[in-house]
């Protein structure tokens, strides 16, 4: 391969790891980190620090640290996810619990945590 062809891959890569579609080329994501990055990342970004355009200043935008609006156990966060906060119309009612529950064990993960052992 040429120069320009490797760097139009390299970008390519880049670029498509950024998306929140491109799972085919990372099938190793796990379905919480998929739907995060579908349904929550416009919000709170990527990395869930809430450093996004439209939220950037919001203290509860970023699930990163410890300031919860509605605290940070699986019940209060599923009662988020199911009920929307700051009024904003809510487009994850639709979820099962399966998916809102990997949703919030990949935010754990964000945050560094060791998602709990729930009993199957």
């Amino acid at each position: 391969m040429n120069r320009n062809t490797l760097r139009a891959v390299a970008t390519a890569a880049a670029a498509c790891s950024i998306l929140a579609g491109c799972n085919q080329l990372f099938p190793h994501r796990s379905e919480g980190e998929k739907l995060w990055r579908k349904r929550c990342a416009d919000c709170h970004g990527l990395n869930g620090a809430g450093n996004t355009v439209q939220y950037m200043g919001n203290p509860y935008a970023d699930l990163t640290d410890n300031n919860w609006r509605n605290g940070g156990d699986r019940i209060s966060l599923m009662s988020s996810i199911r009920g929307g906060v700051f009024m904003h119309p809510n487009e994850l009612k639709q979820l099962s619990d399966a998916e809102a529950l990997a949703i919030i064990d990949y935010l754990r993960e964000l945050r560094g945590e060791t998602p709990p052992t729930v009993p199957k």
